[in-house]
């Protein structure tokens, strides 16, 4: 079977402050949101699944909180799929794969505070696959994981020449039944705190400064400290320039080993509008304790009547060696009940372990409603690591899914589908899946 992943990746701190006109959207959703949303609602099922020539028993379970009024937001969801006589699990009746989250978001005219915890747990070959997590390795390995990451974020003076954004974040990843001895359980913890000055109404700057720890269980540690300046500038009525310089300090335990890496950050962004969608270029550099990476993008975004299309191409250099890097995103409506998106991208990822790869994703999907009760949809997508230091292996991953449902009377639904996973890695070990359901389920709603 399919196993796929990998650590939390990204640089060892990720949550990098790119304005406050990006933050403030807190406060106006909260502002905006429906004071009419349903309040809870229920989905219970009863599902029968064949995979890799076992039959087991699926009884989905589906909860949905949502309270919200003009100033704040609270929502939980929560699913708790059942097993019976799954082969994977040590017993006859087992918890799947369960994923919970909670989001508060309070909003007022000048401040907006956000918090949010979650937890979910999965199989590892479904953990790059069917998930956002694009800047992870993909490996082939058994086992499952159990992540637990809470945010709290809090930003003020959105209205005022003097504003600012305070962010915390905690995440642990528990590993069990894996091989590879790189993956460890570990826990980050990071913080950022950035203040924004508006000298001129064409000005707005910032002062930043981040941090992020990472302990593993193994006693591989990792210590990431930046700080710096920057500045958003509309250069004209149609061109903005944001321009970000700062001082980073990388400090890494692997094995006993301790990595360093110091130096200046540079990162500038240019955006030009036009009739049709905007123009837009990008540079980067940053230091990394297996050397330093550097990338340029040029792109382009179409809004037009019939599509929407967006695009970037640019190279990446590391360790001098320079590899073209891409990103382009599709999206049609052919008609009110039908619509198609694809996307496309390659970039350079670096791990906690300050490992480094170019990572390719290639997505697209398919959905049209038959009928004024029935549904069908159809996924495909492709994930490839071409590893560029240390010593995993190169590894691609290909699934494809189809799903149907059909309403029925008194709240029930039809489900059937199917789903393919075909794994390959550098040493030609191969791992596949292969499953097909079918299933009825009801859903209740109250408190609207």
């Amino acid at each position: 079977m399919t196993r796929a992943a990998r650590r939390r990746s990204g640089r060892p701190f990720r949550t990098v402050v790119a304005g406050l006109a990006v933050l403030l959207p807190l406060a106006a959703a909260a502002q905006d949101a429906d004071p009419s949303a349903p309040g809870v609602q229920l989905t219970v099922g009863q599902q029968l699944a064949v995979e890799d020539g076992d039959l087991i028993g699926i009884t989905p379970l589906d909860l949905s909180i949502r309270r919200a009024t003009r100033a704040q937001v609270l929502q939980f969801n929560l699913s708790a799929p059942f097993h019976l006589n799954d082969p994977e699990e040590d017993s006859t009746f087992a918890l799947g794969d369960p994923q919970g989250r909670l989001l508060f978001r309070r909003g007022a005219r000048n401040a907006a505070l956000e918090f949010e915890l979650g937890y979910r747990e999965n199989d590892l070959d479904r953990e790059i696959l069917f998930d956002d997590l694009s800047n992870e390795f993909v490996t082939l390995d058994g086992g499952r994981v159990a992540q637990t990451d809470a945010r709290l974020t809090y930003v003020f003076g959105s209205q005022s020449k003097l504003g600012g954004e305070f962010g915390l974040s905690w995440l642990q990843r528990d590993y069990s039944g894996t091989t590879d001895p790189d993956l460890d359980d570990h826990e980050t913890r990071s913080g950022n705190i950035a203040v924004y000055l508006e000298p001129t109404p064409l000005i707005r700057a910032r002062i930043l400064a981040e941090a992020s720890r990472t302990d593993g269980d193994d006693g591989n540690d990792s210590r990431s400290n930046r700080y710096g300046a920057g500045a958003s500038m509309q250069v004209d009525k149609l061109t903005n320039l944001d321009v970000e310089l700062a001082r980073t300090n990388i400090r890494r335990f692997d094995e006993g080993v301790l990595e360093t890496a110091e130096g200046p950050s540079l990162r500038l962004g240019l955006t030009r509008a036009r009739p049709l969608g905007d123009w837009s270029l990008s540079l980067g550099s940053e230091p990394g304790t297996a050397g330093r990476r550097e990338d340029f993008n040029i792109g382009r975004n179409l809004e037009l009547r019939r599509f929407d299309l967006s695009g970037q191409v640019g190279v990446t250099r590391f360790r001098d060696n320079y590899d073209p890097i891409f990103q382009i995103s599709y999206r049609q409506e052919f008609s009110r009940v039908s619509q198609v998106q694809a996307s496309l991208s390659r970039a350079g990822v670096t791990d906690d372990d300050g490992d480094e790869a170019l990572n390719t994703d290639v997505a697209a999907s398919y959905s049209r409603q038959i009928s004024d009760v029935s549904t069908i949809a159809a996924n495909i997508r492709y994930r490839e690591s071409e590893v560029q230091s240390g010593d995993n292996q190169d590894a691609r991953s290909v699934s494809f899914g189809l799903d149907y449902s059909r309403a029925l009377p008194g709240d029930f639904a039809l489900v059937a589908g199917a789903n393919i996973i075909r794994s390959k890695d550098g040493d030609g070990e191969r791992d596949d899946e292969d499953r097909v359901y079918l299933g009825v389920n009801r859903s209740f709603s109250f408190l609207r």
